[in-house]
């Protein structure tokens, strides 16, 4: 009995003295668990695209091997191994080449196209059809429905501003039908047709209204000054003509008058704006559906 207590007393001062380790979690996880773990993160469709240009950015930055250019039959294997079916992404590649070869948006005036917006409205679709036979049956509309004549033609590729015909320009401010001829008002239109695919072609209409809209901003931006300069000249005509500190009164009213007109004629200027761009739209919207039935 004696031998057996001091047995247990020895055993478990060596117990305390030498602490049994406790393993570490990590050190048991495999490195292939890791990386399955890690390859099990799910990503959502809506992100493919966003990460395969990413990725694609990158590596293009750093001149990695497939900073090159691809092959057709590369690029559908690529989207075969994340899912895409071939016929989809043969149809990808042909609308985005047809939309390189649409109209290119010219540079404008930053500051205009910040206090009115953009001046330019564009509208695209892919509609059944060849290209010649689209590209004439919009033609047809812009001459007949919508007064207008070409400036310049080419196969694929036109642009169209008002007719100046008499008939034309006649009927246009008659307006007999009682149809707003918006797109004759604008600077120019241009019309691009480009295949797709055998029978599919993308139709591109662009309607650029930059007169219109700086008309709406030089007209406003009129009526402000005038207001601003007879607020400087009537405060400082009140204050007296020979005193320096009227004349600076005056000033300083006229910008005060300035600054609080503008800031009440920009909001209205851009709605204004914006309801012209919408109606522009509206109407290139319109001469696509007539082809897309």
């Amino acid at each position: 009995m004696t031998k057996e207590i001091t047995a247990t007393s020895k055993g478990g001062s060596a117990s305390a003295a030498a602490p049994s380790r406790v393993e570490n979690l990590n050190s048991r996880r495999s490195p292939t668990d890791a990386q399955g773990t890690q390859s099990r993160r799910q990503v959502a469709a809506e992100d493919l695209d966003l990460i395969v240009r990413r990725a694609a950015a990158i590596q293009n930055k750093r001149g990695g091997p497939g900073s090159e250019l691809l092959t057709e039959e590369e690029v559908i294997e690529i989207g075969r191994q994340v899912g895409l079916e071939p016929d989809h992404v043969r149809r990808a590649m042909a609308e985005v080449h047809a939309e390189s070869l649409a109209p290119k948006r010219p540079p404008g005036n930053r500051i205009l196209d910040l206090i009115g917006g953009d001046s330019r409205v564009e509208v695209r679709r892919v509609v059944a059809g060849g290209p010649t036979v689209i590209q004439q049956q919009v033609e047809m509309l812009l001459r007949d429905r919508e007064k207008l004549s070409a400036l310049r033609r080419r196969p694929t590729r036109s642009v169209w501003e008002a007719s100046g015909g008499i008939m034309d320009r006649l009927d246009r401010f008659m307006n007999f039908s009682g149809k707003e001829y918006a797109l004759a008002e604008t600077r120019q239109v241009e019309l691009a047709v480009a295949e797709t695919e055998p029978g599919w072609s993308l139709v591109t209409l662009a309607a650029d209204f930059a007169n219109k809209r700086d008309e709406v901003l030089y007209t406003a931006g009129s009526f402000v000054a005038v207001a601003a300069i007879l607020a400087g000249v009537f405060v400082g005509v009140q204050a007296g003509y020979a005193s320096v500190l009227a004349w600076g009164a005056g000033l300083f009213a006229g910008l005060l008058v300035g600054v609080t007109g503008g800031g009440v004629a920009v909001p209205l200027m851009r709605r204004t704006v914006d309801k012209r761009r919408n109606r522009i739209e509206l109407i290139l919207e319109g001469l696509i559906d007539e082809v897309d039935r």
